[in-house]
């Protein structure tokens, strides 16, 4: 099938989504949600870092971003359109959130490579539309969010992972995941992170550690520090180790610090000064 066809066929799938949904303007999970609930925390933004070397630890991923992009020109623009595009998909309109995922697959289409033979990994070749690809990038997209609201605001009880998560498989159809690929549960879910992340398909390239030096020196040069850290304290063990990132007791220390401090900053800031811009559009949108 050609790309355009494709291109096509993917938003006719998205606008029966939509046409499913009960009122458009309340987008594809409206303000009850607790996607609405648990995106809307702009601290949230601090686990960008997590998920996007989570990301990249997958080889065939990496090397996707390595011959696709300009990371290296331009490395603040993947992890800017990342949380803008999540944004837009979770508080945008019907029709909002699906220009945003149309115009991602119409780039994704044109993706496609090989993986130098010297990495490990499960095959060589790779394309940007590949179904267990995207279900690792939603995996860590997802995953990150629930561990990042649980260090930085507060756990969250396991009927509201529970609840995100059910509402995260509307997420992944989005993405074009096949519904066969999603673990049924969160605990499914879990167990099915924890393992992949500990197999062979999971592992640093050189140009995931080349694509994660860009990410580390974002935005400015004050807070490089600060990315390193949040980078080795949050990441599984084995991506740490992997990616060079130092973890000894100075790290940890300025880690807990950080964690306690951002808690406290949270706890104390009103919810309107705490949460995106895009949650606020959306709760305006929706005013009669």
């Amino acid at each position: 099938m050609k790309p355009k066809d494709r291109l096509s066929e993917y938003r006719n799938f998205l606008q029966d989504l939509a046409d499913e949904q009960k009122d458009p303007d309340h987008g594809f999970f409206g303000p009850d949600s607790m996607a609405w609930r648990i995106n809307r925390e702009g601290v949230l933004g601090l686990g960008a870092f997590r998920a996007l070397l989570m990301q990249i630890a997958h080889p065939k991923v990496a090397q996707g971003v390595a011959d696709h992009s300009s990371y290296r020109t331009q490395p603040f623009s993947r992890a800017y359109n990342t949380l803008s595009a999540q944004q837009v998909i979770v508080f945008g309109t019907c029709d909002q959130a699906i220009e945003t995922l149309v115009r991602m697959y119409g780039r994704h289409l044109s993706v496609r490579g090989e993986v130098p033979q010297d990495v490990i990994g499960t095959g060589r070749h790779y394309t940007g539309t590949d179904g267990h690809l995207s279900m690792w990038v939603f995996g860590t997209l997802i995953d990150t969010v629930i561990r990042t609201h649980s260090l930085l605001l507060q756990p969250l009880t396991n009927h509201e992972q529970d609840t995100f998560y059910e509402e995260s498989k509307l997420f992944a159809a989005l993405m074009g995941i096949d519904r066969d690929l999603l673990p049924p549960t969160v605990e499914d879910f879990n167990h099915w992170m924890g393992t992949t992340v500990a197999s062979d398909e999971i592992s640093i390239s050189p140009a995931a550690r080349d694509i994660a030096a860009s990410l580390l020196r974002l935005p400015l040069p004050i807070f490089w520090p600060s990315n390193y850290v949040l980078a080795a304290g949050m990441l599984p063990d084995k991506l740490r180790e992997q990616y060079g990132l130092k973890w000894n007791q100075s790290t940890e220390v300025l880690f807990d610090l950080g964690v306690v401090s951002v808690r406290a900053v949270a706890r104390i800031t009103p919810l309107r000064l705490r949460t995106t811009p895009p949650y606020w559009r959306a709760m305006a949108r929706l005013q009669p």
